[in-house]
């Protein structure tokens, strides 16, 4: 014994071992390659996008131009790079440290980009303020100039067009202008009050717009040199870095585990060897003591042949029998149901290949719009000399990027690809409940008795006969609280299939069908199933549960349901009541013991063997 405990134990470690490499060396998830590679590019497109957004300042502030909106693009796409890059990185799994680098890295880089963001924020709208400044004196200031001239202001005109020409001159980026003097010119224009009476308006625009010049200029320089010294490139290849190491480990491990597994299968391999070579003697020890059990076995074995042929004989004709009689019954409700499952699947089919065909066209719409949004953003600054050309190419794809949004109504091809998504959930909901619903009603592989939820069981029955009850009857359901009872589930989910049925075709034109469960005693529950049909006369209620006792026409029914349903309930160790008035109805009530029959008959072999009235196979080949 103790032998036998170590040996399962030593088994037990070894295929754990082996399950562990086998685990640790499958291949990496495509989804760590994807990541690994998305973080390379972002950090790269980072870096790129941060260079051109400085050279674009630089040049914008160099030509004393307007930054322009690829400037405050290239902002925004910099802004929303640590987002994405800590998305993908999330998808990069390593060591502690490993995953505490990435997570300090993305964090500095994070706040790197948040501070370079705020300070290109003011440097464009600096720069912006200062050139208008500038073209505001080169387009209005000789007009001002003549004015005061034509007002007799000669000095005043010869100080405001030496203010103009000096702050202009200042405004470049090599000047000899010194600060002082714009000022001490400000201030000269000032003193005259003249100025006031005559043209207010005009000369204090002028003052604003020279202030404006004065102010900024050593202002947007500071900025400038800070932005061009932000350390946005190594905190982006930090981030790199990181997460490439991380994603170097993940693919070593791989590769150390598979050479552990390869070391290890040819270890197991030779002790699988040592183990049959000595099983081998063993083998031979029992096939010689099995020779000489079969040698005292083959007389016992004769005389047992000869005793049971007989018995043999007659079980397989009575089985014949039984099989054609069940059969009968079992395709006459195959064909039903098949028939009526069959148009409760067709109608969320339909609906749902109508529905493909419209998301389709959806899909092919937004293909379009995707390429062409990606036909803009793939324009690059480098491939351009000049820089007006790519801003003019930039704007025209984004323009009809925009008409594309607005003629082709993508917002509302999307809301209805939604709206035709959730009708395509709808349909795939009710062909799922149908199909577990027949999953459960016809399923062998459950144990022959079980705990068995009654109401739940007849609502997937009711499911299963949708078809055949809903254009002759509205159903009532009354459901009490009942405990579980222990039964065959299967063989229960029959006895209701037949008495809902039956309860069906007792309705000529419209009728109602009421079911009632609840507790009948201590230990039993009862399950009443009325109709308001034809009714049955007094004088067959006797003979309902013989079989072949039918009141159906010739070739409409077999006469073995009920008698199958009374079967089935008395192998439980219950009884089938029946009331009925002939143009009123009947009322089946089934009675059934909570914890199970205790004395009672088994069911014969055949209805032991078959626990429904149809199962899978037929299902398969019936649709």
């Amino acid at each position: 014994m103790k032998r036998t405990v170590v040996v399962v134990v030593l088994a037990v470690a070894a295929l754990g071992l082996l399950l562990l490499f086998a685990w640790q060396s499958r291949t990496a998830p495509a989804e760590l390659h994807i990541a690994q590679y998305t973080v390379a590019t972002e950090t790269a497109r980072l870096t790129e996008d941060f260079g051109t957004l400085v050279a674009t300042l630089q040049a914008a502030w160099r030509d004393t131009e307007r930054p322009g909106e690829a400037a405050r693009a290239l902002e925004e796409r910099i802004k929303t790079s640590p987002e994405r890059i800590a998305s993908s990185a999330a998808q990069v799994l390593g060591s502690g440290g490993q995953n505490s680098r990435i997570r300090n890295s993305i964090e500095g880089l994070t706040t790197t980009v948040e501070q370079t963001s705020a300070l290109t924020s003011g440097l464009i709208n600096d720069q912006s303020a200062f050139v208008d400044s500038v073209t505001y004196l080169r387009e209005t200031g000789p007009a001002i100039i003549q004015k005061m001239r034509d007002t007799g202001l000669e000095r005043v005109a010869a100080d405001a067009f030496q203010l103009i020409i000096g702050t202009v001159d200042y405004a470049t980026p090599e000047t000899s202008i010194q600060e002082y003097d714009l000022r001490r010119l400000l201030v000269t224009l000032g003193r005259d009050q003249r100025i006031d009476g005559n043209m207010p308006g005009d000369v204090e625009q002028l003052r604003t717009a020279v202030l404006t010049i004065v102010d900024t200029k050593s202002t947007i320089r500071s900025k400038l040199a800070q932005l061009a010294e932000t350390p946005i490139a190594p905190s982006a290849t930090g981030v790199g870095e990181a997460v490439g190491a991380a994603y170097r480990d993940a693919v070593a491990a791989v590769e150390r585990a598979r050479l552990m597994l390869a070391v290890y299968a040819v270890v197991l391999f030779l002790g699988v060897g040592i183990m049959t070579y000595r099983l081998q003697g063993s083998y031979r020890e029992i096939n010689r003591a099995n020779r000489e059990l079969a040698t005292l076995n083959s007389s016992l074995e004769q005389r047992v042949v000869e005793r049971t042929d007989a018995l043999t004989g007659t079980l397989a004709n009575l089985k014949e029998s039984q099989v054609q009689l069940v059969q009968a019954e079992k395709m006459s409700s195959l064909g039903q149901l098949v028939a009526g499952i069959s148009h409760e699947i067709n109608t969320p089919l339909l609906y749902l290949a109508n529905n493909a065909t419209l998301l389709r066209e959806r899909v092919d719409l937004m293909k379009e719009f995707v390429a062409a949004c990606g036909r803009a953003f793939d324009i690059r600054v480098e491939q351009f000399k000049d820089r007006a050309e790519y801003q003019a190419k930039f704007i025209e794809a984004l323009r009809s990027v925009k008409l594309m949004l607005r003629d082709q109504e993508i917002v509302t091809s999307l809301e209805e690809a939604g709206d035709l998504v959730r009708d395509n959930i709808e349909g795939l909901g009710d062909l799922t409940q149908m199909a577990q619903s027949l999953k459960d009603f016809s399923r062998l592989d459950r144990a022959p008795v079980a705990s068995f939820d009654v109401n739940a069981g007849i609502d997937k029955t009711l499911v299963i006969v949708r078809n055949l009850i809903k254009h002759k009857a509205e159903v009532h359901k009354f459901y009490g609280e009942i405990p579980e009872i222990e039964c065959s589930p299967s063989k229960i989910n029959q006895v209701f299939l037949n008495l809902l049925t039956n309860a069906a075709q007792a309705i000529e034109d419209r009728g109602e069908i009421v079911i009632t469960t609840k507790r009948r005693d201590t230990d039993h529950v009862a399950i009443a199933i009325s109709d308001t049909g034809c009714g049955i006369p007094e004088e067959n209620l006797a003979k309902i549960c013989d079989p072949f006792f039918t009141t159906k026409d010739v070739g409409t029914g077999t006469g073995l349901g009920l008698s199958i349903v009374d079967e089935i309930i008395r192998s439980h160790g219950g009884e089938l009541l029946v009331e009925s008035k002939v143009g009123k109805g009947s009322t089946f009530t089934v009675v059934l013991p909570i914890k199970g029959a205790q004395n009672a008959e088994p069911a014969d072999e055949l209805n032991a063997a078959e626990p429904t009235m149809f199962d899978e196979s037929d299902l398969a080949e019936a649709v």
